[in-house]
């Protein structure tokens, strides 16, 4: 029995043709990438007893094939459990006809209420959209136009023709994933840090390190750290792996990148002595400077001034002043990364006769003296510095010391003279105030 042949028997049961605002039909539609399949599910939602309908369902046939069509779970029981007592569906390369009459003799109808499913139909994805552009947008559409004579889009209520609203729907037809890898690596003093960033998220990711496997990393692991590494220089290579769909062949996507382990150390400091007071150019020698950007330099704890990170392997600054007088105390060199320490590298000493607050001896040295020795000033800030003679006494021959040797040609003020540096008698404790 052909569709025209239920058309007529409709035609007898019509009374009158009536507007569809009581019933309304709609498709859904859906998205997914060439070759994949999407059910597309005819609903009905009615506000009166339904006896049967017939409509057409076109689909945009450049990019959409028609697989199978079969009786929603609404159809398929509609009739007091059972199959309608007709169902006719004809399929065309444009798109399918139905025709349901529920009963012939009324004794079952479709009572009133929303969320009916009439029919599920199967459509295979055909059309190709381009890799980075727009999806497509195939139409899945009520209509008129299919079948001889042309099958109506018509709900029957009360023997009349009702003419529901429609509401069409899209399935899209999504472009092919992009896969990209952009792979950022970082070396440091033992550890090479890898991440990366992914246009479409891979099904697996492999780390070689110098042709070696040494990870396979699940979906949406973005970063890899490699631990406890020698010294030296080292190449990855990140293989992405996606398999767009289980017939096809894997798509992989690999980065290559170089990392540099260079430990911190520091191997030497220059000058080795310097003034309890500070404030000249130091420079420090190691490696691994510039493996992080939070390389630090104390001396003694305090951090060197106006630091300068020149290469990897040198730095220089300002001598800070002395937190603890004077003698021998570490260099420290570190960033996030590690550390490594020179013990007693540096040596804060003090300049016999110097002791005014300045690093050079002059008349005011001697004046310092004076006003401490007899008119109550303050005492030197290294003591030892005031006993510039050798006789063991801070008395008035200290200063007529420093002034014969500045304008009569006298002898230097004993060690350490003219540059900084400790008592050379181990009996006076080497410091400032023994």
């Amino acid at each position: 029995m052909k569709i025209n042949y239920f058309v007529v028997l409709l035609s007898l049961a019509m009374a009158t043709s009536i507007c569809g605002q009581e019933t309304a039909v709609s498709l859904t539609g859906g998205s997914g990438i060439t070759g994949e399949a999407i059910q597309s599910h005819l609903m009905l939602d009615s506000s009166v007893e339904v006896q049967g309908w017939s409509m057409g369902v076109c689909h945009d046939s450049d990019n959409l094939e028609l697989t199978a069509a079969q009786d929603g779970p609404t159809t398929a029981t509609v009739n007091g459990g059972g199959a309608p007592d007709f169902n006719e569906m004809n399929i065309y390369p444009e798109g399918l006809t139905i025709g349901v009459v529920i009963s012939f003799v009324g004794s079952a109808s479709l009572d009133p209420g929303t969320g009916y499913g009439l029919l599920d139909i199967d459509y295979l994805l055909t059309g190709v959209a381009t890799a980075g552009g727009l999806p497509i947008d195939a139409e899945v559409a009520f209509c008129g136009t299919l079948g001889s004579p042309p099958v109506d889009v018509v709900i029957v209520s009360g023997g009349a023709s009702l003419t529901p609203d429609q509401t069409n729907a899209n399935i899209q037809i999504l472009p092919p994933p992009d896969f990209c890898l952009d792979l950022v690596c970082q070396g440091g003093v033992s550890d090479s840090i890898l991440s990366w960033s992914e246009c479409t998220p891979f099904d697996y990711v492999l780390i070689h390190r110098d042709g070696d496997l040494i990870a396979m990393l699940d979906p949406g692991v973005t970063e890899y750290v490699d631990v406890d590494l020698a010294p030296g220089s080292y190449t990855y290579s990140l293989l992405g792996v996606v398999f767009p769909d289980p017939v096809s062949n894997p798509e992989v996507v690999s980065a290559i990148c170089n990392t540099s382990i260079i430990p911190v150390t520091a191997e030497g400091v220059s000058p080795t002595v310097g003034h309890y007071l500070g404030g000249i150019d130091v420079q420090v020698t190691g490696s691994g400077f510039l493996a992080a950007p939070d390389t630090e330099v104390t001396i003694d704890g305090v951090a060197l001034m106006d630091l300068v990170v020149v290469d990897d392997n040198t730095v220089t600054g300002l001598l800070p002043p002395s937190i603890n007088g004077v003698g021998l105390v570490d260099v420290r060199v570190s960033n996030s990364l590690g550390e490594a320490i020179l013990p007693g590298a540096f040596t804060y000493g003090f300049i016999r006769g110097v002791v005014n607050g300045d690093s050079q001896l002059d008349i005011g040295d001697a004046m310092y003296l004076a006003y401490y020795l007899f008119s109550g000033g303050a005492p030197p800030a290294c003591l030892e510095a005031g006993e510039v003679n050798g006789d063991g006494l801070i008395d008035l021959a200290d200063p007529i010391y420093i002034v014969t040797y500045l304008f009569r040609s006298g002898p230097m003020p004993l060690a350490p003279f003219p540059e900084a540096g400790l008592d050379s008698d181990q009996a006076n404790g080497f410091g400032c105030n023994p």
